[in-house]
């Protein structure tokens, strides 16, 4: 910093000597960074930082931004027109305790607030984060599932409409997701000539932006990976491709009725309906109408991954394996499924613990 007089100088001197005894002194181009920084809105630097946002150097994905844009609109409201240098951390617990009771989303929103603030941090544009509420990120329990058995996933298949029977069998048995399902294509399926073997490799998936239906990349790099389809899923596979797949390299395996990938609602439907009597009003359609029929209407198409999880750990995979087969990026997730082995390993334990006691007799 150069001065056009001595007066001039001193005169700013004097200023920086009288924050330092006052203990105020930071670095002047510190000063004007969080000048600028309170004529920044939250919502303006959260926009900025969601369109700018890299994860290990790629941008995010289409579906990820709009999920953080719904995010930052539906939940983040009451800092948007507030400076960002003015939002404190009493603000931050009064929004985290008022907010909806969603568990996970709150969570998801809260980590969403954490890294936008860690990035201002960063840039010297706040002194410090705000989003410190204790207990916030804790992991949260994750929910019981109810798995179905062997014999219901068969069930549950064979209740799908035929064009979209496989999609039951292959979540169930090699752990793919609905957006993988819905963007798998005929090259993706490899079938041996004497079928004996066969694979399924995961390079791309199917998602919703603003509406429409596009193919993409997997969620993560783990997503892309090669699956060994299980033998006894091999002709159902074959069957599949040479009714309802096109011969065209790139035709859909799934395909929707426009010739886009499948929606959601395009596979769910919707469940049975009954009057106030009981009596059914319409048989509903679709895995909604399916799920009813074998007893389970509270089971989710996604819990088919879990049911996919649970057999891998049963069948003796390693964390790592796991983790490979489902596609998780997340060691805890694939943890999950150890540690529900290990609960069976207990009870067989104690049942053989029971042959071992003498008959009583009587």
């Amino acid at each position: 910093m150069t001065f056009s007089t001595e007066v001039r100088a001193q005169t700013w001197l004097g200023q920086e000597l009288g924050l330092i005894e006052r203990g105020e002194w930071t670095p002047p181009a510190i000063r004007r960074q969080l000048a600028e920084a309170q004529a920044i809105t939250f919502d303006e630097f959260a926009r900025e930082w969601i369109d700018k946002r890299l994860v290990r150097g790629r941008p995010l994905k289409d579906r990820s931004k709009e999920h953080y844009l719904d995010i930052h609109q539906r939940w983040f409201a009451p800092f948007h027109d507030l400076p960002l240098t003015a939002i404190t951390t009493a603000d931050v617990e009064r929004w985290f305790h008022s907010r909806p009771d969603a568990p996970t989303m709150r969570t998801h929103a809260y980590s969403l607030l954490k890294a936008i603030f860690r990035t201002a941090v960063a840039r010297r544009l706040v002194t410090e984060s705000p989003v410190s509420v204790e207990g916030a990120t804790s992991r949260a329990v994750p929910k019981e599932i109810n798995l179905l058995t062997v014999a219901q996933v068969q069930e549950l298949a064979d209740a799908m409409r035929p064009q979209h029977r496989l999609m039951v069998l292959l979540a169930a048995w090699c752990s793919l997701r609905f957006g993988e399902l819905t963007g798998l294509r005929r090259r993706d399926i490899y079938l041996s000539e004497d079928l004996t073997e066969g694979t399924i490799t995961v390079e791309q998936a199917a998602v919703t932006v603003a509406g429409e239906r596009l193919i993409t990349t997997p969620k993560s790099l783990a997503g892309h990976r090669t699956i060994y389809l299980p033998p006894h899923l091999i002709e159902d596979v074959r069957q599949h491709l040479a009714t309802y797949t096109g011969s065209d390299p790139d035709a859909l395996v799934f395909p929707g009725t426009d010739g886009r990938p499948l929606s959601p609602g395009q596979v769910y439907g919707h469940a049975p309906r009954f009057d106030r009597r009981g009596k059914q009003t319409h048989p509903g359609n679709g895995f909604y109408r399916a799920r009813h029929q074998i007893g389970r209407p509270d089971f989710r198409f996604h819990d088919l991954r879990h049911f996919a999880a649970t057999m891998a750990a049963i069948s003796g995979a390693t964390t790592k394996e796991l983790m490979q087969f489902a596609g998780h990026s997340d060691i805890h997730v694939a943890m999950r499924y150890q540690e529900a082995v290990n609960d069976r390993k207990k009870d067989l334990a104690k049942r053989m613990a029971a042959l071992a006691q003498p008959a009583v007799e009587e």
